[in-house]
């Protein structure tokens, strides 16, 4: 018969198996898209159209990740595209470049955050075609297209048409290339830039060094393009809660969208609260222990 001691030892054991087998089917469960703090949305690695080539030229885009903390917000774009653009002569400027990088809290579709002014946005690329003047985050944003002055594509639909027709499936990351999130026809639906915007902040951009030492890390899902490109801003900047957050290329021909949420700032008040209670506990016991000696 086991003792009490072999019975506890056994029982330990077996909750020790059970949460190390809880905590793998866990990692399996998020590692899709989750890992060491980052929110990965990964694309599909051959729908970015390069001329007549389709997968794999300059406007493929491979992913985006989010990462948070208490005050900060980390972002990383892996690409082939690099920040200054891709020269072409049938672009108005005749460089083409990335789009803005939209972020929107409101729970509605984009077209209608758009039309609310509710939108926020990021201006990361200085040699872009934004309507607002430097690069940084912008609130009550509303969106422009720019895709008819980069050669691009008039709608989703035919972006879409153009990438099927060679077989392959496109992906806009975390949502499906048909999702009505977008509005999908028209002509020059795509809005793909800041139109207008107040600036709330700054981004501080950030070496592929310091992306890897922050845990970022696109190649075990495979995303191995030429580019990483990351910056960072004031959580504050932005309100908490769920979003969906997109970019495309000027011409439309790649984009990217991702879902997550950000955790709220805490309140400076939070923290010299939480910091006076403990200096008050700290107190508490300094004096039980003067009284115990005394006694």
């Amino acid at each position: 018969m086991k003792s009490i001691a072999q019975n506890s030892i056994h029982w330990t054991y077996s909750v020790a198996i059970f949460c190390a087998l809880f905590a793998i089917q866990q990692q399996k469960a998020t590692a899709a898209t989750l890992s060491n703090g980052w929110n990965y949305a990964i694309d599909s690695f051959n729908d970015g159209v390069t001329g007549r080539q389709i997968g794999g030229g300059e406007f493929e885009f491979y992913g985006l990740a989010i990462k948070e903390t208490s005050d900060t917000a980390f972002i990383a774009i892996n690409s082939n595209l690099s920040l200054a653009g891709y020269a072409d002569p049938l672009a108005q400027r005749g460089n083409i470049n990335y789009g803005d990088l939209f972020f929107n809290f409101s729970g509605q579709n984009f077209n209608t955050a758009n039309a609310n002014g509710s939108l926020f946005g990021i201006r990361f690329a200085a040699g872009n075609d934004s309507g607002v003047a430097t690069t940084g985050v912008y609130r009550n944003v509303t969106a422009k297209n720019v895709t008819q002055t980069n050669s691009g594509f008039s709608n989703l639909n035919q972006f879409n048409t153009v990438v099927a027709s060679q077989g392959v499936t496109p992906s806009l990351g975390d949502l499906a290339a048909t999702d009505p999130y977008f509005q999908q026809t028209g002509n020059s639906t795509i809005l793909n830039s800041i139109a207008t915007g107040t600036k709330v902040g700054e981004i501080n951009f950030l070496t592929p060094a310091t992306l890897s030492v922050l845990g970022l890390n696109f190649a075990q899902f495979n995303a191995v393009g030429s580019q990483t490109i990351g910056f960072s801003f004031n959580k504050s900047s932005m309100p908490s809660g769920n979003y969906i957050a997109n970019f495309l290329a000027e011409c439309a021909n790649d984009a990217i969208a991702i879902q997550g949420s950000f955790e709220a700032v805490p309140e400076p008040s939070t923290w010299f609260g939480t910091l006076l209670g403990l200096s008050f506990l700290g107190i508490g016991a300094a004096k039980r222990q003067i009284k115990r000696k005394i006694s």
